[in-house]
């Protein structure tokens, strides 16, 4: 019986070991830290919680925070100056001081509307803002509703500009020929498309610079939204003009071009002799070879035929013309004065023989009409009425 007692006065007084004792701490300690980091996490998830630091966040004016917290990507053009610009063209956000806030009814669970009236310090009128908060399909650590604020209003996607090829395109002051992507219009070769990535919302301005053009600038208003399957902008060669020099220089080339043709027709030169002094478009130069050939062919080889032209004055004037290509067109129109000899031909056999008369000589003014093309910084012929009329001489 002593032994037994002895026995039983041992187990009472076991202790227990002190791992178990650090065991049991930490688990409370872990469940006092999930208590607090789940009532923290659930404030911080909670929709009014979400909308309320936004607003603070807002009016603070520190649009690097507010970048931040509405989780944009910073890009060429969607930075946190780029988003104060926005913001002030569509709020007057420098002037903003107080706001009034108001959630408002849906049948959405997975939306949650929110009307945002906001005062100013200037004599305008109060903005107002529907802020929507939208549910993901994720959790925040699989156990809070993870909402998000919807920035759509804020932002055009995807944006891409159509610049012609060859230009120096720069936007809101940025160049973009050189540090965005580009591609050839699927349309138009003459026209590249740029990728721009994300814009804000507002007033943006481009400017086009080009080798013989004047620059163009222009502001237009981007809308938010996606912009995949559309261009938020395109410059078209027609919109451009060319500089005075440029013009000076066509009106020039085209004088010496119809002059041109006319020494070589007369001395049935060949049409290469023409291509080797003068850039024809490509796609159109067979075409004038064989309009080049009928002239020689139907007055210079003829039985009456011009033996001589001698252009005594030149007055042009050049003006932008519709190209089918997309490509920069002049059209130039020319008045040349000229003296033309000719040898005139009477038929006076039956038998189809003809006998030689006398060599005939007249005066007059012919117009011409001569179109370039501007392709890769060349300016090329793309056609001319001095290939297909020819200047008036006396036949009979």
């Amino acid at each position: 019986m002593t032994e037994n007692l002895t026995k039983k006065t041992k187990k009472k007084n076991r202790t227990i070991p002190l791992f178990v004792k650090w065991i049991i701490v930490l688990v409370f300690l872990l469940v006092i830290a999930f208590s607090v980091f789940y009532v923290y996490m659930k404030q911080q998830s909670n929709p009014n919680h979400i909308v309320q630091q936004y607003v603070e966040t807002f009016l603070s004016k520190d649009t690097s925070a507010l970048f931040q917290e509405l989780k944009f990507t910073e890009g060429a053009f969607t930075t946190p100056e780029t988003l104060r610009a926005s913001l002030e063209e569509l709020y007057k956000y420098s002037t903003l001081t107080s706001y009034s806030l108001v959630q408002y009814e849906t049948s959405s669970p997975d939306t949650i509307p929110y009307g945002i009236q906001y005062g100013n310090n200037s004599r305008g009128d109060a903005f107002n803002q529907t802020l929507t908060l939208k549910k993901s399909s994720e959790k925040r650590y699989f156990l809070f509703d993870k909402w998000e604020i919807d920035t759509s209003e804020l932002l055009a996607r995807n944006c891409t500009l159509g610049a012609p090829a060859g230009a120096t395109v720069y936007m809101d002051g940025k160049e973009v020929t050189g540090n965005s992507p580009h591609v050839p219009d699927g349309k138009n070769e003459n026209l590249f498309l740029y990728s721009l990535g994300d814009m804000f919302t507002g007033t943006h301005t481009i400017r086009v610079s080009m080798k013989d053009f004047q620059d163009y600038s222009t502001s237009f208003y981007l809308k938010s939204g996606d912009y995949s399957s559309q261009n938020i902008y395109t410059i078209t060669p027609s919109l451009l003009s060319i500089t005075e020099a440029t013009e000076k220089n066509l009106l020039k080339k085209t004088e010496k071009l119809i002059r041109s043709i006319y020494k070589n027709a007369l001395g049935e030169k060949p049409f290469e002799k023409i291509a080797g002094e003068y850039a024809f478009e490509t796609s159109e130069q067979e075409r004038l070879s064989q309009a080049y050939n009928t002239l020689v062919t139907n007055h210079i080889k003829s039985a009456t035929h011009l033996t001589r032209v001698s252009f005594s004055d030149f007055q042009a004037k050049a003006s932008v013309t519709y190209a089918e290509d997309g490509c920069y067109a002049v059209k130039v129109t020319s008045d040349m004065d000229y003296t033309a000899d000719s040898v005139v031909v009477r038929e006076t056999l039956p038998g189809n023989e003809t006998a030689a008369g006398q060599s005939k000589s007249t005066s007059g003014s012919s117009q011409f009409t001569t179109t370039f093309h501007y392709k890769n910084g060349v300016w090329s012929v793309f056609g001319t009425t001095a290939l297909d009329t020819c200047i008036y001489y006396i036949k009979y």
